[in-house]
């Protein structure tokens, strides 16, 4: 069997499984089209006269008056409190219903079990209730009602459109697409960057940092061509944005159906993705007839970027096996076609030179190196006043208690390294650098955890060997405390150990830390070298050899 004639039956047999569904006719009572004249911009999957409207909104279909027709309508499809009736019915997308449900973009699993630790609270068992349930009103759970759960494909929404700033509605959160006021809007996979920007734009800062902007509380008129204000008010600088940004890649270019959607089961970690799969010399593939049927999909509804080897082989990601169907080799050359923009782009692969292989590196991550720069935010204090009302993104109104949050020494430097629990060496940003007050009666607690972060602003030319060995915070040294400007008494490290400190630095995940005394000597050891020798010189290329072959009374031994 040649590889068309397999692709061919691919989607014969995706036309097969959907025939029921995408083919049943429209009731000839349904009556929504008589009233509902706008546009539709829906591809012929979601078409109105091939589906109806009901099957997706509900409602009474012969009826003839708004009242009547609006019964039980689902304003929102996809919201994830009804999607096992609108997106996850039978013969639509059911498969796909557990996977979200269980994704941490739904179960902010890992959004409530951390900011549960910094509030010094014990862990609560994982449920599948609503979040609604499983948040109580005090201390950490009223603070993410108040400040973090908006971030939530279970948020309600209040509208169809799709500003930077929307987020939640289930499914419609990232395949509603951005459309004009008088059509329809419409559904795509095709999910272009600005469906992640209202969630992302915040915490790790992930949708700026990958378009080169930079949150700043310090305005510098003589370069205001170099600032500006998002739409929320927010003040930003721009900085080098991205290389993969620059080519012109969506996120979706990137991270898969599974690292996004999850796998159905709750995990600590669930991104898929990782630099090798795309720029390592030897990728990992599998055979077509080893996909699974919600993977073969992809074939029919985009043949146009579906890519096999001549065996038959796709290309799939190391962690989890995901196809990875818009990569692939030829002519000696290894290419990725834009998922949104169609454009085909070379790979460049790793380098066997001495930067990718030295001796004492093979525990460094890509963005150790290739990360230019991270946002870091030193200075934070929070306190409860119960006083005030605050909005509840849960309940959806204001009720009592406000958290208050205030912050200060933003920075967007090149980042600290630390140790994560897989002993890989890789960025980490101040993630809870506070001073804490839960109520007006109580003490003030300061906390200091760092948070692993993979920047996204990768550059090709990498930061240098003296911004590691000899650079004391890129070891995470306190380097100086940072004051607030009109609260003396706010005063925070900026950094996250001391020098010599006994034990290592706390970061948001356990198993996580920063280098540990022995860690930090051979850092700086090398760093004692970079003084007369040039990064280049291969002394470096086998140090500790180096060093053994080194006469005892050698300065600085």
């Amino acid at each position: 069997m040649t590889i068309q004639t397999m692709k061919t039956a691919l989607k014969f047999i995706f036309l097969l499984i959907l025939y029921p569904a995408f083919f049943s006719p429209v009731s000839a009572e349904e009556q929504c089209l008589s009233c509902h004249t706008e546009n539709s911009s829906l591809s012929s999957f979601h078409d109105p006269a091939e589906i109806g409207c009901t099957s997706c909104h509900a409602g009474k279909a012969s009826a003839k008056t708004k009242e009547n027709a609006h019964q039980n309508l689902e304003a929102f499809p996809g919201r994830m409190q009804t999607v096992e009736q609108s997106c996850g019915q039978s013969g639509c997308h059911a498969e796909l219903i557990p996977l979200v449900q269980n994704s941490r973009m739904n179960t902010l699993d890992g959004m409530l079990s951390g900011t549960r630790r910094v509030f010094g609270e014990k862990p609560k068992k994982q449920s599948h209730a609503d979040l609604n349930q499983r948040l109580s009103e005090k201390g950490a759970d009223s603070y993410l009602r108040k400040l973090c759960v908006s971030c939530h494909l279970g948020s309600e929404r209040k509208n169809h459109q799709q500003s930077l700033q929307d987020r939640g509605g289930g499914c419609a959160a990232c395949h509603l697409q951005t459309h004009p006021d008088s059509s329809h809007p419409a559904l795509s996979v095709r999910v272009d960057n600005d469906r992640c920007f209202g969630c992302h734009s915040r915490s790790g800062r992930i949708s700026l940092n990958y378009v080169g902007l930079a949150e700043t509380e310090k305005y510098e008129q003589k370069n205001s061509a170099n600032f500006g204000r998002l739409a929320d008010g927010r003040l930003v600088k721009k900085l080098a944005l991205d290389v993969h940004s620059k080519a012109g890649m969506a996120c979706i270019d990137c991270h898969t159906v599974r690292g996004v959607m999850g796998s159905g089961k709750r995990h600590e970690a669930q991104l898929d993705i990782q630099c090798s799969d795309c720029h390592a010399k030897k990728l990992f593939r599998k055979p077509l007839a080893e996909l699974q049927a919600r993977e073969a999909l992809y074939s029919a509804l985009y043949p146009d970027n579906f890519h096999t080897a001549v065996d038959g082989s796709i290309i799939v990601s190391e962690k989890n096996g995901t196809p990875l169907f818009h990569l692939w080799e030829e002519n000696g050359g290894r290419f990725l076609k834009g998922k949104i923009s169609g454009k085909k782009m070379e790979i460049p692969l790793m380098n066997s030179g001495q930067q990718h292989e030295l001796k004492g590196h093979e525990r460094l991550s890509c963005d150790s190196c290739h990360a230019s720069w991270a946002p870091q935010c030193y200075g934070c204090h929070i306190e409860y006043d119960p006083q005030q009302t605050q909005w509840d993104h849960l309940k959806q109104k204001r009720t009592p208690g406000r958290w208050i949050e205030k912050r200060w020494a933003v920075e967007s430097g090149i980042p600290a390294l630390g140790v994560t629990g897989k002993n890989r060496i890789t960025p980490f940003v101040p993630g809870m650098n506070l001073i804490l007050q839960t109520s007006p009666e109580s003490a003030s607690v300061r906390k200091q955890i760092f948070a692993s972060l993979s920047p996204h602003t990768t550059q090709l030319k990498v930061r240098s060997c003296e911004s590691c060995h000899r650079n004391d915070a890129a070891l995470g040294i306190i380097r100086e405390q940072a004051t607030h400007p009109e609260h003396p008494e706010w005063s925070l490290p900026l950094g996250w150990i001391t020098e010599n400190a006994k034990q290592p630095g706390k970061a948001a995940k356990k198993a996580d830390r920063s280098f540990n005394t022995t860690e930090i000597a051979k850092i700086r050891r090398v760093g004692s070298c970079l003084k007369c020798h040039l990064q280049e010189d291969k002394v470096f290329a086998d140090f500790q050899l180096s060093l053994q072959n080194l006469p005892v009374d050698h300065a600085e031994y």
